[in-house]
């Protein structure tokens, strides 16, 4: 049943997360005040947070496991969800600020892109070692698939919601 749970909340992870490339990318484009600097240059942050907070969060999971607060699988997937929605949540308020004809302050670019990269690494790396921690070892594979499956499921709904938002027109 943990299995079933955590595969099932995987789109719904990629389906947010994954409008980085498209409608966040076009919306940067044209709403944010990017002080002259490419668009392009913004889908550089993720990986740049990666790099940068992976050694952080192996090392907090460590040591929380030491302690005996590591939290479990599920929670971790919970504070991935949360952390998604929430990015979006504070990009709309900073969005908000200074009325419609105002760009967005570039600095919510960033804290999107933050919250949203704690939450994959918070889904990502954990949901692949409890796939193939929780299975039965005669459908390791199946499961593995399921969750690749239902990933790719969640880019579709990526592109749903981004055409659903507008995307190139508008």
């Amino acid at each position: 049943f943990a299995i079933l749970f955590l595969i099932a909340l995987n789109p719904v992870f990629w389906g947010l997360f994954e409008q980085a490339g498209g409608s966040m990318n076009l919306y940067t484009d044209r709403y944010v005040d990017r002080a002259g600097v490419p668009t392009s240059l913004f889908q550089s942050i993720n990986p740049i947070y990666i790099v940068l907070l992976a050694p952080v969060l192996a090392a907090l999971w460590a040591a929380l496991g030491r302690r005996g607060l590591e939290p479990s699988a599920p929670a971790k997937f919970g504070l991935a969800l949360a952390q998604v929605g929430l990015s979006f949540l504070v990009f709309v308020w900073g969005a908000s600020i200074g009325g419609p004809a105002a760009l967005t302050p570039v600095i919510f670019v960033f804290v999107l892109y933050l919250l949203q990269t704690t939450g994959e690494l918070c889904l990502s790396p954990v949901g692949l070692s409890a796939m193939t921690r929780l299975s039965p070892l005669h459908l390791g594979s199946f499961i593995m698939g399921a969750w690749f499956y239902m990933t790719a499921v969640g880019q579709f709904v990526a592109g749903k919601i981004g055409e659903a938002t507008g995307g190139e027109s508008g």
